[in-house]
C-alpha cells in the first residue's frame, strides 16, 4: 500500500493517519495522539477533543501557556469574532452561488428550447429546399422540352 507524503505542518496526528494501516498500528512504536484511532469519527466529544488538542504544533501550545488569561481572553474573542464573520461571508457565498445555479439552469433550459427550435428549422428548411430543387428541375425540364420543340420546327 503506497503511503501519503508526510508535509512539513503536518501534526502528529496527521503523521500518525498517514503511515500507519490497520495492520501495522498493533505494531506501532507510539501510541496515537490523544489515544485516536484510524476509524474513530468525530460524533464523540472526546475523539474531537483529542483531535482537536493534537491538531496544534507544540510551538503554539507552549505560546499560548505563556499568554496571561487577558491575552487569551482578547485571542479568544478575536478569533470567534473572525469566525463567525467567516461563517456569514461562506452563507452569504452559498447563497449567492445557489442563486447563481438557478439563473444558470434557467438559461441552460432556454437554450436547450432555442436548439430544438433551430433544430426544427433546419429540417423545415431541408424539406423545402428539396421541394423548391424538384419543383425547378421538373420547370427545367419543361424549358428544355419547349426549346427542343422550337428548335425542331
Amino acid at each position: 500500500m503506497p503511503q501519503a507524503p508526510i508535509g512539513p505542518k503536518d501534526t502528529l496526528g496527521d503523521i500518525y493517519y498517514k503511515t500507519y494501516t490497520e495492520e501495522a498500528r498493533s505494531d506501532a512504536p507510539h501510541q496515537p495522539v490523544g489515544g485516536l484511532k484510524q476509524k474513530n469519527t468525530f460524533v464523540e466529544s472526546g475523539a474531537c477533543r483529542d483531535w482537536y488538542l493534537g491538531s496544534f504544533p507544540p510551538g503554539e501550545v507552549n505560546k499560548q501557556r505563556a499568554c496571561t488569561h487577558e491575552a487569551l481572553y482578547r485571542t479568544y474573542i478575536v478569533g470567534e469574532a473572525n469566525t463567525h464573520a467567516t461563517n456569514h461571508q461562506i452563507v452569504r457565498e452559498w447563497r449567492m452561488m445557489v442563486k447563481e445555479r438557478a439563473d444558470w439552469e434557467k438559461y441552460r433550459e432556454r437554450l436547450l428550447k432555442e436548439v430544438h427550435k433551430f433544430e426544427q428549422m433546419k429540417n423545415t428548411f431541408a424539406e423545402e429546399k428539396a421541394a423548391f430543387e424538384a419543383e425547378n428541375k421538373s420547370e427545367e425540364s419543361g424549358l428544355d422540352g419547349l426549346k427542343s420543340r422550337l428548335h425542331a420546327a
